[in-house]
């Protein structure tokens, strides 16, 4: 038996939002910090991988926030943004830890 595709709605759009705004913000600047140990980027904003990288940010957030209505839920999106936020720090503190 096929199962019909799930349609999207805005019913929980107030928490898909929040998800992306709050968890996404979160997960981006970690995205930011792991970038960062690898590429060996310093403190300097006027070098050529800072600039990358803060650009890079502004990206994947406005991405994050246009994408967070294809979750069927608000606590769907929350637990996949959350967990990769989460996931995403525990990667920066353990390079942290290595270096």
């Amino acid at each position: 038996m096929t199962r019909l595709p799930q349609t999207l709605d805005n019913r929980h759009w107030v928490a898909k939002v929040s998800a992306a705004i709050l968890a996404g913000g979160g997960m981006t600047f970690a995205i930011m910090a792991v970038l960062g140990r690898l590429i060996g980027a310093n403190g300097d904003p006027r070098s050529l991988s800072a600039q990358a990288l803060m650009w890079l940010t502004a990206v994947l957030w406005v991405l994050v926030l246009g994408t967070c209505f294809l979750f069927p839920t608000g606590r769907r999106a929350w637990g996949v943004l959350g967990g990769g936020c989460v996931a995403l720090w525990c990667i920066f503190l353990l390079l942290r830890a290595l270096s």
